[in-house]
């Protein structure tokens, strides 16, 4: 064979592969591009296995978060398909979804949504009116929808997701279970915290059906079931939960692990509001050990934010030494990470520091 041989392009290709397993980056990115120009070379540019080529060109440079070169493959790779295939050949529909998700993490809502539309229209095309593929793009739209803001819209692609994921694939999938706790959050953050709540528990039951009790998608949603209770002011279902959540979590991911600082600090949380101060100092401490080892250089304001928590309780105590040490180290950090001392403001009797900081959301 010479060089500019189909199968030269395939074997070039197949050993490309390898070594993007193997994570030896630059030597597979040489062999993709070669196989690219042996098989326009053999083939000519407008050919489905030079789509093909590009398609896998494109998704090395996904899995490598070069959005850029990314988005010129599968760009390139869908013109071709556009031009030598059938318009709902499956290739386009794949090719369209993964550019749509390249513009949505990007941020670049109207796009990503054009583009799976598209991609759902082929679908309904190509599958009929029910399809497991279907489902996801549904499901996707509504995630797109949701960060645009149109939270009726979103619902509406949830919700059909969510029916045609029980239909096609019965009501204990995992993704069934996706879509439920993608809803429950939505209504969560509406404040619809009975219909959150089911369906928090619906998707918890799925999950520990599907994974056992030990997983940390589980520890995801009890978290979320948490929030629900901490929000309703119900304390100790909001403690069992986060406890729970917690030993998980540590079995899972390890005692230092940044999702265990987060759930230690709600834990602190909902203590302090329950009254048990000394728990709550306790699980505050816990978070902030954590926090200084995970995201003390790029979140500081959240270090600044125990710190203050930490402050608050000791001052409640009476304890002055224990909370002017913590009060001092988080003005300190808070005028550091470049804050104005202005945001520095007294918050209720126990004239805290008000640390801005995301109120955490429930996970997916």
């Amino acid at each position: 064979f010479t060089k500019n041989h189909r199968d030269v392009a395939v074997v070039l290709s197949g050993i490309a592969q390898i070594h993007q397993e193997k994570k030896e980056y630059d030597k597979a990115l040489e062999l993709y591009e070669e196989s690219l120009q042996a098989g326009k070379a053999a083939l000519g540019e407008y050919h489905s296995e030079v789509a093909m080529l590009l398609n896998r060109i494109g998704n090395f440079h996904f899995e490598r978060e070069n959005l850029d070169a990314a988005l010129q493959a599968y760009r390139d790779g869908l013109r071709i398909e556009r031009r030598v295939l059938e318009p709902d050949h499956p290739n386009i529909i794949v090719t369209l979804s993964n550019l749509g998700e390249i513009h949505r993490q990007r941020n670049e809502w109207d796009e990503a949504a054009r583009l799976y539309g598209e991609a759902l229209e082929l679908q309904h095309v190509k599958f009929g009116a029910e399809h497991e593929d279907i489902a996801s793009t549904l499901n996707t739209l509504g995630l797109i929808y949701d960060q645009k803001g149109d939270t009726c819209l979103s619902l509406q692609y949830l919700q059909d997701a969510l029916l045609m994921r029980r239909n096609v694939l019965g009501d204990d999938h995992l993704d069934v279970s996706a879509t439920l706790t993608y809803i429950g959050t939505i209504f969560y953050r509406k404040n619809m915290l009975k219909v959150a709540m089911d369906l928090f528990k619906e998707s918890l039951r799925i999950r520990r059906s599907a994974l056992g009790r030990d997983h940390r998608d589980v520890a995801f949603t009890l978290y979320n079931i948490a929030l629900v209770h901490q929000q309703r002011g119900c304390y100790e279902e909001a403690i069992e939960c986060y406890t729970e959540t917690l030993r998980v979590e540590k079995l899972v991911l390890g005692d230092g692990h940044r999702d265990v600082s987060m759930t230690l600090y709600k834990l602190g949380e909902v203590h302090k509001a329950h009254g048990d101060l000394d728990k709550a100092l306790e699980s505050f401490q816990g978070a902030l050990r954590i926090e200084r080892n995970t995201v003390a250089t790029e979140d500081p304001a959240t270090v600044a934010r125990t710190l203050n928590e930490i402050g608050n309780i000791h001052l409640a105590r009476g304890d002055v030494v224990p909370m002017m040490e913590a009060f001092n180290e988080a003005a300190r950090i808070y005028r550091s990470a470049g804050l104005s001392p202005n945001n520095l403001v007294v918050s209720g009797h126990l004239y805290a520091f008000d640390i801005s900081c995301p109120e955490a959301a429930p996970a997916a």
